[in-house]
C-alpha cells in the first residue's frame, strides 16, 4: 500500500530577526574598528597629558563626554520606542531595540562611574567622593557639579524602576522611568555649567541637546495628532 508523504514545507525565507543579527553585528565591528583607531591617535596626541598632574582632571573630563554622549543615544532611543513614526519605518525587531537599550544604559552607567571616580581622585578640583556624591558638597563649582549629582541619582531610579516591569506591585514603573529625560536634562547643563572648557565643546552640547529635543517635540506632536485623528 502506498503511504502518504507528509507534504514538504517551503524554505523558510530570511526573518528580519536574521538580519538584525547580521546589522548587530556589523555595527559591533564597525564600532570596535572606529574605537581602536580613534584610540591610537588620541593616544599619540594625548602622550605628553600621561606624565601631567591635571591628568586626572582630563580623565574625568574625557569620560564626562563619553558618558554624555551615550547618555544621548540612551535617552534618544527611549524616546524613539514609543514614539508613533516607529511603526512606519521598518527596522529591528522589539527585542533587538531593547537589548540596545539595555546596552546602552549598562554603558553609559559604567562610563559615568569611572567620570566620578576620576573626578573624585583629582586632587586640582577639590570635589572628592562626598562632593560627587551628595548635591551641594562640593568646593569647586558647587551648583554645577550637584546638576550632575542629581543627574545621577535620577539615572540610578529611572535604571532600578525598569527592573520592576511586570513584577508584582511595580505597575507604576513607567511613570517613574519617564523621568529619564529630567536626567538627560541635569547632565547636559553639567557638563555645559562644571567645564572649564565649555566652549570649546559648544558644537558637540547643541548637537546632543538638539537631538533629543526633536525626538521629543516630535513624538509629542504625533501623538497629539494621533488623538485628534482619533476623535474625529
Amino acid at each position: 500500500m502506498k503511504t502518504a508523504q507528509a507534504p514538504s514545507l517551503p524554505a523558510r525565507p530570511l526573518s528580519l530577526g536574521t538580519a538584525s543579527r547580521g546589522t548587530h553585528r556589523a555595527l559591533v565591528i564597525a564600532v570596535l574598528g572606529g574605537a581602536l583607531v580613534a584610540g591610537h591617535f588620541l593616544a599619540e596626541l594625548s602622550a605628553p597629558a600621561l606624565h601631567s598632574k591635571m591628568l586626572p582632571w582630563i580623565l574625568s573630563r574625557g569620560l564626562g563626554l563619553a558618558a554624555l554622549l551615550s547618555l544621548t543615544a540612551l535617552t534618544g532611543l527611549g524616546l524613539w520606542l514609543h514614539h508613533p513614526w516607529k511603526a512606519s519605518i521598518r527596522s529591528f525587531r522589539p527585542e533587538t531595540w531593547l537589548r540596545m537599550h539595555a546596552s546602552l544604559a549598562a554603558t553609559t552607567v559604567a562610563l559615568v562611574a569611572a567620570h566620578l571616580t576620576a573626578l573624585a581622585l583629582d586632587r586640582y578640583a577639590h570635589v572628592g567622593w562626598v562632593g560627587a556624591l551628595v548635591p551641594w558638597h562640593s568646593a569647586y563649582r558647587p551648583t554645577p557639579v550637584a546638576l550632575g549629582t542629581l543627574a545621577l541619582w535620577l539615572m540610578l531610579l529611572v535604571g532600578a524602576t525598569a527592573g520592576l516591569a511586570g513584577v508584582v506591585g511595580g505597575r507604576h514603573w513607567l511613570t517613574v522611568h519617564r523621568f529619564a529625560w529630567l536626567s538627560f536634562a541635569a547632565a547636559w547643563l553639567h557638563g555645559i555649567t562644571a567645564g572649564s572648557d565649555t566652549s570649546r565643546l559648544r558644537l558637540i552640547y547643541l548637537l546632543t541637546g538638539s537631538f533629543v529635543l526633536a525626538i521629543g517635540v516630535t513624538r509629542s506632536w504625533a501623538r497629539y495628532h494621533q488623538s485628534e485623528e482619533a476623535q474625529a
